[in-house]
């Protein structure tokens, strides 16, 4: 019984590292990747979403709307990450250091 609980609650952690792990790595990737090419994020956006609209080679605006985008995106990666270390890693790695 005792070794199951701990596979249970691994397999809990495990889960909410995967999803904190996405959190924090996808409006990342999504922001970099946006940063560097706006013009190919903008046009994937569009052919993902169909909700942005389509970048062409002289959209000088719609370049520095998606740049916007990806910078919003990067700090909302960085906010995702300062909370997760706030709330989560900083107590545990106090407690481990207490014993």
């Amino acid at each position: 019984m005792g070794f199951a609980t701990v596979l249970q609650a691994r397999g809990a952690f495990l889960q909410l590292l995967l999803i904190y792990l996405i959190i924090c790595t996808v409006p990342l990737g999504l922001g970099t990747y946006l940063l560097v090419a706006p013009r190919r994020g903008g046009n994937f956006l569009n052919d993902a979403f169909a909700i942005f609209p389509q970048v062409g080679p002289d959209a000088h605006l719609k370049k520095l709307f998606y740049r916007l985008l990806g910078i919003g995106l990067v700090l909302a990666s960085a906010f995702y990450i300062h909370q997760i270390w706030l709330d989560i890693a900083s107590p545990v790695l106090h407690f481990l250091r207490s014993k």
